[in-house]
């Protein structure tokens, strides 16, 4: 006997179907009844696919944040090409310029940004900025003493942009920034029209090969600093900043140097002094360039990871040097010069 035919209804062979409601059925029929597999694998699926799509929910949650800050993390520090189709008087000008437009328009300014904003977690690109601005505060106001007035003094537009560069943890950086590069632009229309002087000449040339031997010195010191507290992978946060601050003072110098020197043309005439230069750029563009996924500081004998400290600190270190022998083969170069029109001046005698 099948469960239709124990139910307590007589069957119909015809007409309309009765579903009787709250009709008692015998325990009997009860017992037999199952539900059916495939509504069970589907309840099983459902449940599980729910509680799936809730963890997957969280998780993602939780790693979007994380994973603003990994992406805001960006580092400009590509060649800079200046147009040829409107080339600029002082090229350090355009060059400085232009690297000020890429951190305003590109990834902002760090330290500018609220609380609660991805960048505001970082580490390497606020050091990057912040020595970056501060560098080029150095340069201009180099470039300002060399560039004087008829009175004897630093030229305002440059000496402007030297005081807006240098960091003031009081104020907005951005802001300064584009006051900045305007007054850089000023200096730049005035130079076009002969109505402010270059800072160029071959004392001037000496003084900025300095000035970027002195980068060195202080991003060797900043290293080999870290290198001695360092008590192992991963890298603290005075490393990376260490490490970054020597990666912006060697994108700036790379970036300075050729046009520095392509603003003295009578000293890249010797086979040493060109030499040194294309040394001096490898060098310089080496430090700028590396860049890994994260900062290793490698106790002891760094068997597991590198270590990048060291690795910055020594290229640091061999572009220190090509800079100082860069000068010194200009000045060799020079008084052989010197020597050469005076033994010619004499024999015309």
């Amino acid at each position: 006997m099948n469960n239709v035919e124990k139910l307590p209804v007589k069957t119909r062979g015809d007409g309309l179907a009765v579903t009787l409601i709250g009709t008692d059925l015998p325990d009997s029929y009860l017992d037999e009844a199952e539900p059916s597999p495939l509504m069970q694998s589907a309840e099983w699926w459902w449940a599980r696919g729910v509680k799936a799509l809730k963890i997957l929910g969280i998780l993602a949650i939780v790693a979007f944040y994380p994973a603003l800050v990994a992406g805001s993390h960006d580092i400009k520090d590509e060649p800079v090409v200046l147009s040829a189709e409107r080339p600029w008087t002082s090229p350090e000008t355009g060059i400085i310029i232009t690297m000020i437009g890429r951190e305003i328009q590109g990834p902002g300014w760090a330290n500018d940004r609220p609380g609660w904003h991805p960048q505001a977690r970082l580490t390497g690109l606020p050091a990057w900025q912040e020595t970056l601005s501060s560098s080029m505060s150095e340069y201009t106001r180099l470039m300002s003493m060399q560039a004087k007035t008829p009175r004897g003094t630093a030229d305002p537009d440059l000496s402007a942009a030297a005081r807006l560069l240098a960091i003031d943890p009081q104020l907005e950086q951005t802001p300064r920034l584009a006051a900045a590069a305007e007054a850089l632009a000023r200096y730049e229309g005035r130079l076009e029209r002969d109505l402010a002087s270059e800072a160029a000449g071959f004392e001037n040339l000496l003084d900025k090969l300095g000035l970027m031997a002195s980068w060195s010195d202080v991003s060797a010191a900043e290293l080999g600093e870290q290198s001695n507290l360092r008590d192992g992978w991963p890298a603290s946060k005075a490393d990376i900043e260490a490490f970054y601050a020597a990666r912006a003072r060697a994108q700036l110098a790379s970036q300075l140097i050729a046009a520095s020197l392509n603003a003295e043309p009578d000293t890249l005439v010797s086979e040493a002094v060109q030499s040194r230069i294309d040394r001096l750029v490898a060098a310089w563009r080496k430090a700028a360039t590396l860049d890994p996924v994260f900062v290793s500081s490698q106790s002891g004998d760094a068997r597991i990871m590198a270590d990048h400290l060291a690795m910055m600190a020594f290229y640091i270190g061999e572009a220190g040097r090509a800079t100082r022998d860069l000068g010194g083969a200009i000045i060799i170069d020079a008084e052989d010069q010197a020597k050469a029109a005076l033994t010619g001046a004499a024999g015309t005698q």
